[in-house]
């Protein structure tokens, strides 16, 4: 486990969005996998000290592990927890098990760089690292979305992000962002609900989802499991608009209900490359940003 260029960058960034690290704890201790230019040059365009002998030093210092990197963010305390003793983490904690009293309402950042979606359980796990936040504090999350499978157990969605730190939970989600590995490009991810519909990606790289959200009161959490927005809408919706005829399925697509089907397989497999190639991130869900210079003034 380890904070990796794009995982440095977003921290960078929630730090200029207003984001207090004085008491952070990680999910898994987290090595500092960067190389030392690059983390300079991060440094440099964030306004941060960046001589040469800085970057040396995170990355030298603890080990290679990213406790000196998160005092630069401002951690005065910083913990770490994981099931296993092997990489050292401050506290030795299961999180598919109850939380122990002492670590509720206790961490300005709860910071996921990469755990949960290795976590069986995740109800319980996603339940833990809310209820660690603090009052006015933040849960911060680089996972994983797309073309990692196997990677976890898991991949993430925005939907469930979205509905899971909602204000019934005592949260909201401030942003949300997602970036291919190997791609300089970064993007605002939109709630399902804005959107209208579901928020879906289709790209070649591998993808990671960012989530910054803020604890705003001290609630129960997942006292209601949450439920994906647009079937919400289609349950809600009492029109009679929806066809009813149960003859007439209407998820099948207009290409196989006509062309033969290894037509059709061929022009679905032609529209799904384009897409990838073309728009994967649509523009009425994913607005592109420069991540070195987000703001709270400049949504």
């Amino acid at each position: 486990m380890g904070l990796d260029d794009k995982a440095t960058q977003f921290l960078l960034a929630a730090r200029q969005l207003g984001v207090s690290f004085e008491q952070v704890v990680t999910i898994g201790r987290q090595h500092l996998y960067i190389a030392e230019h690059t983390l300079q040059h991060r440094l440099r365009t964030f306004g941060m000290p960046a001589d040469r002998g800085i970057a040396k030093r995170l990355l030298r210092d603890a080990a290679g592990y990213s406790e000196p990197f998160l005092e630069l963010l401002g951690a005065i305390r910083t913990e770490s927890i994981d099931a296993s003793e092997y990489e050292g983490a401050s506290q030795i904690f299961d999180l598919n098990g109850s939380l122990p009293q002492e670590l509720e309402n206790a961490f300005s950042v709860v910071l996921d760089a990469g755990t949960l979606e290795h976590v069986f359980d995740f109800p319980t796990a996603i339940r833990n690292c809310m209820q660690m936040v603090s009052l006015g504090g933040h849960f911060l999350c680089i996972t994983t979305a797309n073309n990692m499978t196997g990677h976890g157990f898991y991949q993430f969605s925005p939907e469930l992000f979205y509905r899971v730190f909602s204000e019934s939970n005592g949260f909201k989600v401030d942003r949300m962002y997602v970036t291919e590995t190997s791609s300089s490009t970064w993007y605002e991810v939109s709630d399902p609900v804005s959107v209208g519909g579901r928020v879906q990606l289709r790209t070649f790289r591998p993808t990671y989802l960012c989530v910054i959200a803020k604890r705003l009161k001290i609630t129960p959490i997942l006292a209601t499991m949450p439920k994906q927005s647009d079937y919400v809408v289609r349950w809600n919706d009492k029109s009679d608009e929806h066809p009813t005829d149960p003859t007439e399925p209407t998820e099948i697509h207009s290409i196989e209900r006509h062309a033969p089907h290894r037509v059709a397989m061929l022009l679905k497999s032609l529209h799904h490359l384009m897409q990838a190639a073309v728009l994967p991130f649509d523009k009425k869900a994913f607005t592109r940003v420069n991540i070195e210079s987000v703001t709270s003034e400049n949504r």
